[in-house]
């Protein structure tokens, strides 16, 4: 079965929280968009807003990772029994505002009201708009150390460029 990619809108405080649990919950806990994720797919977490209902409006991306279940399993006790599938998420996801993304993304390109489709708490996105998303969100790479630069330079490490000789300007001669 193919890999398929999914939005799913949640508040910033119930995105971190299922963040921390490892898992996936489309809003009221419903299990009929669930099963239509495997394991495997690609989810991320929008956040319209910081909290619901009255938080202040966020608009951003705020999480992105893979469906780990084949099924989703109903969690909870009494009276809140939500369906859920666990997800492996990115390490330190960062939170990415959706209005620098909007113009590449198929979701919302020439769409001004591209936010009426989010009404469901979710929906299928194309490959190409997870890509966007999952980068968006996942933390840059540190910049190597100097120490480092030259450690690869001296062992001939393929793509690091030697050291180049420097012109510094014009120097003193005491």
């Amino acid at each position: 079965m193919a890999i398929r990619y999914w939005l799913v809108v949640q508040p910033l405080d119930r995105a971190r929280e299922l963040v921390e649990l490892g898992c996936i919950q489309v809003p009221w806990g419903a299990r009929e968009p669930l099963e239509r994720m495997r394991a495997a797919d690609g989810v991320v977490l929008y956040s319209p807003r910081e909290s619901n209902p009255d938080g202040e409006p966020l608009r951003a991306v705020v999480q992105a990772g893979r469906i780990q279940t084949e099924e989703p399993v109903q969690s909870g006790g009494y009276a809140r029994s939500p369906w859920r599938h666990e997800v492996e998420w990115l390490p330190e996801a960062r939170v990415a505002p959706i209005r620098p993304l909007r113009d590449l993304l198929d979701l919302t390109r020439d769409d001004r009201y591209w936010g009426e489709r989010l009404r469901d708490g979710w929906v299928e996105l194309s490959r190409r708009d997870f890509e966007i998303f999952e980068d968006a969100v996942r933390r840059p790479s540190p910049d190597p150390s100097g120490f480092m630069l030259r450690t690869l330079r001296e062992t001939g490490y393929p793509g690091i460029m030697p050291d180049e000789p420097r012109d510094d300007g014009p120097r003193l001669i005491r």
